[in-house]
């Protein structure tokens, strides 16, 4: 693998695991065990992108909150971070990352076919959020449920 895959690789991961996490320290962390986990004559780009959404997604209850370092991130990537948890997860893990959905289910341990419904979901949803002018009051079955700031 060349510096410049592995600096890529790296970058991808990251970002992955701080659309997992929500938090700047669990992304670090979660890239770190993905490193970790490597073996030394594999490949590396898959199985560090599979290892730290793992590891994120694990590394959640330690930094429940969201941290400020998700305003790194541009507009349409904050936009996944109001959807509901497994939605935001399945979308994650199967469009953004490209893990198939039998590895996808594994990770988040549930079925192929929840995986699927929650994505679906997310795919359904992810049009109508909108974070600009209009603030979101509450999630409920995946979906969005805006109302205008006064």
């Amino acid at each position: 693998m060349t510096a410049r895959s592995m600096s890529r690789a790296l970058d991808e991961a990251f970002v992955a695991g701080l659309l997992l996490a929500g938090s700047l320290d669990a992304a670090e962390a979660a890239v770190l065990d993905g490193i970790a986990a490597l073996e030394p004559d594999a490949p590396c780009g898959d199985t560090l992108l599979e290892q730290t959404a793992r590891s994120s997604i694990r590394r959640r209850a330690e930094f429940p909150e969201r941290s400020e370092g998700v305003s790194i991130l541009p507009l349409e990537l904050k936009r996944l971070l109001l959807l509901v948890p497994i939605c935001r997860d399945c979308f994650i893990l199967q469009v953004l990352m490209g893990l198939t959905p039998a590895t996808c289910s594994g990770i988040l341990h549930l079925s192929q076919q929840e995986c699927e419904d929650a994505l679906h979901m997310a795919l359904q949803n992810l049009p109508f959020i909108e974070t600009s002018d209009v603030r979101v009051h509450s999630l409920q079955n995946g979906f969005a449920q805006p109302f205008n700031a006064q």
